[in-house]
C-alpha cells in the first residue's frame, strides 16, 4: 500500500467516523434543536435579523394607534392594561438589548474556520 492510499483511506475513515458522530449528536439534541438553529440564525444571518425587525416595526405601528384608543377612550381599563404592557414591553427591551450585545461580542471573537479536508489526494510530481 502507498503512502497516497494509505492516506486516502485515512481521511476515508475520519470522514466516516465524523459522519457516524454528526448523526449521534443530532439524534441525541433533535427535541430543541431547531432552538439553537433559530438562535444561530437570528445571530449570524442579517436577512434574518432584518426580517425579524420588519416584522417588529410592523408590530409596532400596529399596536400604536390600538394603545392610543386604549389609553384616550377607556381611562379604566389602560389603568389595569398600561401597566402590564408596560412591564411587558420593558422586559422585552432588556432581552432585546442583552441578546444584540452577546450577538455583536459573539460576532466579534472572529474564531477562523477550520481548515477543509481535502477531496481529492494530492499528486505526487513525477520523477
Amino acid at each position: 500500500m502507498t503512502e497516497i492510499e494509505s492516506l486516502t483511506a485515512e481521511v476515508r475513515q475520519l470522514r466516516a467516523e465524523v459522519a457516524r458522530l454528526h448523526t449521534a449528536h443530532t439524534a441525541v439534541h433533535m427535541r430543541h434543536g431547531w432552538m439553537s438553529m433559530l438562535f444561530k440564525d437570528l445571530s449570524t444571518n442579517p436577512y434574518t435579523q432584518y426580517k425579524v425587525h420588519m416584522w417588529g416595526a410592523i408590530y409596532w405601528l400596529i399596536n400604536f394607534p390600538l394603545i392610543c384608543c386604549l389609553f384616550f377612550f377607556t381611562p379604566t381599563l389602560w389603568l389595569k392594561l398600561g401597566i402590564f404592557i408596560t412591564l411587558i414591553y420593558s422586559i422585552y427591551a432588556n432581552l432585546a438589548t442583552d441578546y444584540g450585545a452577546m450577538s455583536a461580542a459573539e460576532a466579534a471573537f472572529g474564531e477562523p474556520q477550520p481548515p477543509p479536508i481535502p477531496l481529492e489526494p494530492p499528486t505526487l510530481p513525477s520523477i
